[in-house]
């Protein structure tokens, strides 16, 4: 699977997954995470005034993540089996905190609020 930066903070994924997702603009300001199945992390900053966007490897999962320089713009290739992407916005969307309940394990903390109604 392939994932290039394309207009309109939009990445697209080409190969075993064929989608778009769309990087909301906080994201594109604040940088965003991309979590997979296997295990692999993804950190992606947007460069400002620009289309581009680099990507850097938090978490390597059991497949094989590869980013190369595609033009202005980083490109992201995998290779490996995922039943499952997903996509967070935000500066602390990666944030691995201990596992207290096992030595050696991180969690992964996502920016997400939570509200509870009374």
């Amino acid at each position: 699977m392939n994932i290039e930066v394309k207009e309109d903070g939009r990445l697209h994924l080409s190969g075993a997954i064929a989608t778009v997702l769309d990087v909301p603009l906080r994201g594109q300001a604040e940088g965003f995470s991309l979590a997979f199945s296997d295990g692999t992390l993804v950190r992606g900053t947007c460069l400002e005034g620009t289309l581009a966007c680099r990507f850097a490897l938090a978490n390597a999962g059991t497949g094989h993540a590869k980013i190369t320089r595609d033009g202005v713009s980083d490109r992201l290739e995998l290779e490996g089996d995922y039943d499952w992407i997903t996509l967070a916005c935000g500066a602390e969307t990666l944030e691995p905190l201990p596992d207290p309940d096992g030595p050696d394990v991180l969690q992964l903390t996502l920016d997400i609020a939570v509200s509870e109604e009374a």
